[in-house]
C-alpha cells in the first residue's frame, strides 16, 4: 500500500474558503475526507507527491487521511503545518502539528516521533522524516499537509 503525501497553500476571503483552496492545491478538495489516528499499516510506504493526480477517485469518494492544517487571518502572520513519520517492520506512525514557523513545527514533530518510538517496542527502520508547509498571510491563508490512504467503503 502506498500512502500519498500531499500539501497545499490557499488564500481566500474566509477561513473555510482558503482551506478549500489549500485542499485544491493538493488535489484532495473533491473528496469527503475522514480523519485517521495516524498509524501506518504494516508494509505501507509513504510517497511524497505534492498533489494527487487528477481523477484518481470519483468525486465525493470517502477518503481516509491524516492531516495537519493551519489558517492565518492577520496580515504578515506566519503559519506552518506538517506531518512527521517513521516506519518500522510492524508499521509506522504519523504525527501532525501546526504552529507559526517551520522550525517550531519540525521541532515538535521530531519530539512527538521520539515519544511514539519510545511507546512502541517495534523494529524501527530509517530516520524520522517531515514535510512542512509554511506561508505568510496576506489576507486569509491556509496551509495543509495530508497523508492520503485510500477510499473507504461505507457498505
Amino acid at each position: 500500500m502506498e500512502i500519498d503525501l500531499v500539501w497545499g497553500v490557499g488564500e481566500g476571503r474566509t477561513s473555510l474558503g482558503s482551506f478549500d483552496r489549500a485542499l485544491s492545491e493538493a488535489n484532495i478538495h473533491n473528496y469527503n475526507l475522514v480523519s485517521l489516528s495516524s498509524v501506518i499499516p504494516e508494509g505501507a510506504s509513504v510517497v511524497e507527491r505534492g498533489a494527487l493526480e487528477p481523477g484518481r477517485w470519483g468525486v465525493g469518494e470517502v477518503v481516509a487521511v491524516v492531516t495537519a492544517e493551519k489558517t492565518g487571518t492577520e496580515p504578515g502572520e506566519k503559519i506552518a503545518a506538517g506531518l512527521g513519520w517513521m516506519t518500522a517492520e510492524e508499521g509506522g506512525v504519523f504525527m501532525e502539528h501546526s504552529c507559526g514557523t517551520r522550525e517550531e513545527c519540525e521541532h515538535e514533530l521530531l519530539r512527538n516521533l521520539e515519544d511514539a518510538r519510545e511507546t512502541r517496542e517495534w523494529n524501527w527502520t530509517g530516520e524520522p522524516r517531515t514535510k512542512i508547509v509554511e506561508a505568510t498571510t496576506e489576507e486569509v491563508t491556509s496551509v495543509v499537509t495530508a497523508a492520503v490512504y485510500r477510499p473507504l467503503s461505507l457498505e
